[in-house]
């Protein structure tokens, strides 16, 4: 009898200290949605309660993916890719609508601190997603952004802004090691100065973890991964779309449409709306060589197995341009631009490198978020 009513005290202990995380990844593309799955994992196995907040394909993910947590919608700006033009352009001339999403976010967030007790906010580069009422984390490899040509005039701007949103968080994570030999993120990640002195390198953050065992499917040659916001999405999809069917390559297209669940063959292409991660995995694994864009949160997750990849950046997407450079340079991965690519020749060039070095268990990620929760367990809640 009193073994039991320990142990009912204990459980009743522990409910009342559990602590509340908002974790809140941009809704850009996939990738920010993606590299949080290890940090929620981490979160609900040592104790915290999630509450996830998110829109559009990033909220279908992680609903599917965290199906026991609680998610709320909490839209953000999201960017338009134009079909041609600068992208830096059209981001400058939608600044104004960039801001007014930001401060309805922000009145949206108050009412979430209020409404669920929030102890603590993860915002995966939401910068924000900041406030004096809780403790806040901001998790970013978008340290110093990458410009070309004429693009390098506002270069020490968005700097200037992008440190003064960072500088209202608490704590700053970078998904990379900080080692800068064996890093992913070259200049985006490794700087002389940082915006804020209480920061850490997570090492490389991915939804698959290198120690499980993936079967491998032998029937699997190219894996063709889709990612981003529209219409580059699209506009990519129909160029790779017309030239398998006319050089008859075998492949497999993944569409990253979370929420859809179709799989449809046309002649030597076989097309999955959207895969789990078990599934993502076996077919990235037993994939011969992966066509992509060179998202960061990709490179992660095709780096957990050491993958050859081809990559082609969203046209007017300066970072991608930079990371696939960046590979390239470092004999690991072919790319090239969407404008002259020619698929055929993509994977024969492919040949000639590496591959990109695959990534070891991160621990440092699980010592950081045992940190994290012991600091918010220690604070009182109001």
């Amino acid at each position: 009898m009193a073994s039991k009513i320990k142990h009912l005290w204990v459980a009743l202990r522990t409910m009342t200290q559990q602590k509340t995380v908002l974790v809140a990844p941009l809704n850009w593309g996939l990738g920010h949605a993606t590299r949080m799955v290890p940090v929620i994992e981490l979160l609900l196995q040592k104790g915290g309660r999630v509450l996830l907040a998110a829109d559009k394909r990033p909220y279908d993910f992680l609903k599917y993916r965290f199906p026991d947590c609680e998610i709320i919608r909490l839209p953000g700006y999201e960017p338009y890719y134009p079909e041609k033009g600068s992208m830096a352009f059209n981001m400058l001339l939608t600044f104004p609508h960039m801001l007014t999403k930001a401060r309805k976010a922000k009145k949206l967030l108050k009412e979430i601190i209020n409404r669920h007790g929030i102890d603590l906010i993860i915002s995966d580069n939401r910068y924000e997603l900041s406030s004096n009422e809780t403790y806040c984390v901001f998790i970013t490899h978008q340290l110093s952004v990458q410009t070309f040509g004429w693009q390098r005039l506002f270069q020490p701007l968005i700097t200037r802004l992008i440190y003064r949103h960072i500088k209202k968080f608490d704590e700053l994570w970078i998904p990379d090691y900080k080692d800068r030999q064996r890093n992913l993120s070259g200049r985006l990640s490794h700087i002389k100065t940082f915006p804020i002195e209480n920061y850490h390198f997570t090492g490389p953050l991915s939804r698959f973890n290198p120690d499980d065992k993936i079967k491998v499917n032998e029937e699997t040659g190219l894996l063709v991964i889709l990612s981003g916001p529209e219409p580059q999405r699209t506009v990519f999809e129909q160029l790779i779309t017309k030239q398998l069917l006319q050089s008859k390559i075998k492949a497999t297209v993944l569409q990253g449409k979370p929420g859809e669940y179709k799989t449809r063959n046309k002649k030597n292409i076989t097309c999955i709306s959207h895969a789990d991660d078990r599934q993502m995995a076996t077919l990235i694994k037993s994939a011969e060589i992966v066509l992509s864009r060179p998202g960061y949160s990709t490179i992660m997750d095709l780096s957990v197995f050491g993958k050859k990849a081809i990559f082609v950046p969203t046209p007017g997407q300066t970072e991608q341009l930079y990371l696939a450079r960046e590979v390239k340079k470092r004999g690991y991965c072919y790319f090239e631009e969407q404008a002259s690519f020619n698929m055929v020749r993509a994977i024969e060039m492919s040949k000639k490198y590496a591959g990109l070095p695959q990534l070891t268990k991160n621990k440092k990620l699980d010592d950081l978020v045992g940190k994290l929760l012991s600091r918010i367990q220690d604070t009182p809640s109001e």
